[in-house]
């Protein structure tokens, strides 16, 4: 969670984010094969199936081998979507993969520099009645490789409403501490308040913003594979908002889930926000 300096007013964000390019950073610079469908839309061929944060299983390969379909508005191949677009959906040519396999294609998308523009992301969240009505949101700093959250911290605490930031424990589990402008080091590559702040349960939190990879239209979410997210939800309050921050290729047709994984309830990409029916 490298996304941003802090100074005595709140966290500044990166240096900027790139919309989607054309060329190099695109679908080939991860090693996803663009093929073409019957209907004439882009499928990307990609790898393994994956389910929501993971537990510390992925790369058993227990998911089949899928694509990422392109359509209008996907951003996939062809920058970012400016307008909405129906949902990639997969296809399932061969045999099993391990979705560490996706995980690292989807990464390897993001560190090429095709992120979204945290504004847009921004204000899309902004105008969500959920975000609106809270007075205490758990969110998180973007890393290098995630969206850019710098700002939606700055706004939150100038609307005076409390927040929390995720601290990686010893077991991968997180604890959440409420965030006052200062961030420190943390496990992983994150950043997290000092441990002078104070500790705060997750069930005070009206919303959760959790980070993602990738999800899909009933709410399963792909994170990083060690679970965390998916052991702190359990000790959210039941009908809590969780809210994923996503780029519009990363909104896909099925990521299949496990029981232990927790969904997300909204997702907002920069042409759209899925509320999934709940499962």
């Amino acid at each position: 969670m490298t996304g941003g300096s802090v100074t005595g007013s709140g966290v500044v964000g990166r240096s900027g984010s790139e919309r989607d390019p054309a060329g190099p950073a695109g679908p080939a610079a991860a090693g996803l094969e663009i093929t073409t469908s019957a209907a004439g839309s882009g499928t990307a061929a990609g790898p393994g199936s994956a389910a929501g944060s993971g537990s510390g299983a992925d790369g058993s390969g227990d998911g089949a081998e899928v694509g990422i379909a392109a359509g209008p508005g996907s951003g996939l191949g062809s920058g970012l979507g400016t307008r909405p677009g129906p949902v990639p959906a997969y296809t399932r040519p061969g045999a099993p993969q391990p979705k560490s396999e996706l995980r690292r294609r989807l990464l390897a998308l993001r560190r090429a520099g095709v992120l979204p523009d945290p504004t847009v992301l921004t204000e899309r969240l902004f105008a969500l009645p959920e975000v609106t009505a809270a007075s205490c949101v758990a969110a998180y700093v973007g890393m290098a490789d995630e969206p850019d959250t710098a700002e939606i911290l700055t706004r939150l605490r100038a609307r005076g409403v409390r927040v929390l930031l995720p601290v990686v424990r010893a077991d991968l589990d997180l604890d959440f501490r409420e965030f006052a402008g200062t961030l420190i080091p943390g496990a992983m590559g994150t950043r997290e308040p000092p441990p002078s702040a104070p500790l705060v349960e997750l069930a005070k939190a009206d919303v959760v913003i959790v980070p993602a990879l990738a999800a899909d239209e009933r709410g399963n979410r792909l994170g990083r594979g060690g679970g965390s997210y998916d052991r702190a939800l359990t000790r959210a309050n039941p009908g809590t908002p969780v809210i994923a921050l996503l780029n519009d290729r990363e909104l896909l047709g099925d990521v299949p889930a496990k029981p232990h994984d927790r969904p997300v309830t909204i997702i907002v990409t920069p042409t759209r926000i899925v509320r999934p029916a709940p499962l």
